[in-house]
């Protein structure tokens, strides 16, 4: 049943190669890219509420389960540049993100969707006209929204175990976080299990 997300919530963002990534690396201008308008005046992305998927696992379940339904609408199930891989996710608190903004407003809502009771639907609303500035308005909103999220949490789904085009594969883990040096320039990673326990919470060790 859906809930009331509050101040007191945070909020997650599943990072999807090849979406959230700028060729080798996660940058911040690709955690949220909305798309275009849909019928109902605004354009979508999905977010998880921690409060209903409480320990890093959940997350990490259901990133995969988006990489899969990804793949499986591309009908890409093999390893290749093509097919979506989940990465880890990042966290911010709720009421840190902007709702608003030059140009847009921005609603969080969790709607169940899919039967996963945790899913926050991310719907923005842009209010200036014109093309290109409804274009640089998105970009700009889904950058005001990124940079209220910490490091990534990695992780590597069992299926991508053994695959060699996984972008952990191709780069390391680093990839997940050299891109966002420029916002933590002493941000180093010492070790990032693939699966993290409960008690060590949601974010890798980090040296800063």
């Amino acid at each position: 049943m859906p809930v009331e997300i509050t101040d007191a919530d945070e909020i997650s963002r599943c990072i999807i190669f090849d979406r959230a990534f700028d060729q080798d690396l996660h940058v911040d201008e690709m955690l949220w890219r909305f798309g275009q308008t849909q019928a109902d005046g605004a354009s979508h992305e999905s977010a998880v509420l921690r409060r209903l998927a409480p320990l890093a696992e959940d997350v990490h379940r259901i990133g995969c389960a988006i990489a899969a339904k990804q793949n499986a609408r591309k009908n890409e199930p093999q390893p290749g540049p093509n097919r979506r891989y989940y990465c880890g996710f990042r966290t911010a608190s709720y009421a840190s993100l902007p709702k608003d903004g030059e140009g847009y407003l921005i609603s969080f809502t969790n709607d169940g969707e899919d039967g996963e009771e945790a899913h926050v639907d991310v719907a923005l609303t842009v209010t200036v006209d014109g093309k290109s500035a409804k274009a640089n308005t998105r970009t700009n909103a889904g950058l005001a929204l990124a940079e209220h999220f910490g490091p990534p949490a990695p992780h590597r789904c069992a299926c991508d175990e053994v695959d060699e085009c996984h972008p952990f594969s191709l780069w390391g883990e680093q990839c997940l976080f050299t891109g966002l040096r420029d916002r933590w320039p002493s941000l180093q990673l010492l070790e990032v299990p693939n699966q993290i326990a409960p008690d060590e919470g949601d974010q890798p060790r980090l040296l800063q």
